[in-house]
């Protein structure tokens, strides 16, 4: 199927927030609907309030917009080519204030998103009559949702309140520290990956015990723990790159043998909320298509282009080119062949454009409710962890370099093996190879943060600071 579709009926979440709002002697109980004591009763129950934690990951703070804005113009990846905004540039410049409207919008889904994992996970004292084993699989579900969210705020702003029950605490919660931060994720993925079901087991667009062990794989890694890495990425089994690079980025080629972890667009549910204007509720499709190659609000930046080794045929995957020199690879033939961009047609530059997470190679023009799914985790990314999670914990450079190389030797790329030696030159090797296989997969800023020690964190924005005297 292709979304899970979001449902949450007759009950009350705690959607805000709340993490950080003051107590009120206001008593908002509405008898009319029902309590936690008196829902989750019901199989049926139990999955609608498991499934409503998904929203936040479609929002426009996150996956549909946000997340990809931030990410890709912090690392350095993209540059302003068109009408970008205001709160956008800050991110390109790197210099992000409190009042930033998408750094006010990541903040308060993920925090929303969690909010509702922790409403599923308290309450677990509630559940009646609901088998033991699917008991279990649903708070694996609700951890790794949790999980995820927490990592997506950590790596952006260090201490942040850390928030695992319903209590509302007078004004607000404290900052915890990074390292209770990731201790937390990690318990959460640990029991993730005990209770999830394996890859074939689970509806698609839930996680499986491999994404489980994937994604604390990377949390580990980015908190410096290679050994633990090494052995978490050990566990990520049943999956294989597949032969045609460009088939991770289409609706065509959603959840392959590659994909471990998507969030879900589906374009038949355009004409909802996404611009918080019409109270139609969230529309489950992306914004990226038409910011990306629609508007051309940003354009891939000269040094990522320049990353490329010449005849690297993923130059041609991931961008729209007009110039035939252009790496030795260049696409700029769409709309099934009906249409080809020439000059003064690509946006406001004639650079190269985006190509990945893009629609344009069978239709005319780009679409602000675009259907293709964020590919949050594949299994090229593991591969270059695990090379990574080798060398960095002392392992073996030939084990580390057969990783990066299987990433290289893919059908559609077929690049020649590197053949370096040294923690050093391997460690580079790694770094480039995660930037041209990875480009505009919000990967880059994370990469610098662990190559490169970048300390850039996003502000603690606004809508927090308002509402939260004990920051």
């Amino acid at each position: 199927m292709k979304k899970i579709k979001i449902f949450f009926t007759g009950i009350v979440v705690i959607t805000g927030i709340l993490i950080s709002c003051n107590e009120s002697d206001i008593d908002l109980t509405n008898p009319n609907q029902s309590s936690p004591e008196t829902f989750f009763k019901s199989s049926v129950q139990l999955e609608a309030a498991v499934t409503a934690a998904y929203t936040y990951l479609q929002e426009t703070g996150n996956y549909a917009r946000y997340q990809f804005y931030i990410n890709d113009n912090v690392a350095g990846e993209n540059y302003a080519a068109g009408n970008l905004e205001a709160d956008k540039v800050q991110m390109i410049n790197r210099d992000v204030d409190e009042a930033n409207n998408g750094n006010n919008q990541y903040w308060q889904h993920n925090y929303q998103g969690i909010g509702r994992c922790n409403f599923v996970i308290v309450n677990e004292e509630n559940f009646e009559n609901i088998p033991t084993a699917e008991i279990a699989a649903r708070l694996g579900e609700a951890r790794f949702l949790r999980a995820l969210f927490y990592f997506n705020l950590v790596n952006k702003y260090g201490e942040i309140p850390l928030v695992l029950d319903l209590e509302i605490v007078r004004g607000g919660r404290p900052k915890s520290s990074v390292a209770d931060i990731y201790s937390a994720i990690v318990a959460d993925l640990q029991f993730a990956t005990a209770n999830l079901p394996a890859k074939g087991t689970q509806e698609v667009g839930r996680p499986t015990s491999g994404a489980a062990w994937a994604l604390l794989g990377k949390v580990l890694l980015q908190n410096g723990d290679a050994s633990g890495a090494k052995s978490a990425l050990a566990n990520v089994t049943g999956y294989s790159l597949i032969d045609n690079y460009r088939d991770n980025f289409t609706v065509a080629g959603e959840h392959n043998d590659e994909s471990i972890f998507e969030v879900i667009y589906d374009e038949s549910t355009g004409g909802g909320d996404s611009w918080k204007q019409n109270g139609l509720g969230n529309s489950e499709t992306s914004f990226r298509a038409m910011e990306y190659s629609g508007w051309y609000n940003v354009k891939p930046s000269q040094a990522l282009l320049d990353e490329y080794e010449d005849g690297d045929t993923r130059y041609a995957d991931n961008f729209y080119s007009i110039d035939a020199d252009d790496n030795g690879t260049m696409t700029n033939i769409y709309n099934d062949g009906k249409s080809t961009f020439t000059a003064g047609t690509i946006g406001p530059d004639d650079n190269p454009a985006w190509r990945k997470y893009q629609n344009l190679d069978d239709r005319s023009s780009e679409t602000a409710d675009s259907g293709i799914n964020a590919r949050v985790l594949r299994y090229a990314d593991v591969l270059l962890m695990k090379a990574e999670a080798e060398i960095r914990s002392g392992g073996s450079e030939a084990v580390a370099l057969g990783f990066l190389n299987e990433v290289r030797s893919r059908t559609s790329v077929s690049l020649p093996d590197v053949s370096v030696s040294g923690t050093a030159a391997i460690l580079d090797a790694i770094k480039h190879e995660r930037w041209v296989e990875l480009a505009g997969e919000q990967s880059r800023w994370l990469d610098l943060q662990r190559f490169d020690n970048d300390t850039y964190l996003l502000p603690i924005p606004n809508i927090e600071l308002q509402g939260n005297t004990n920051l």
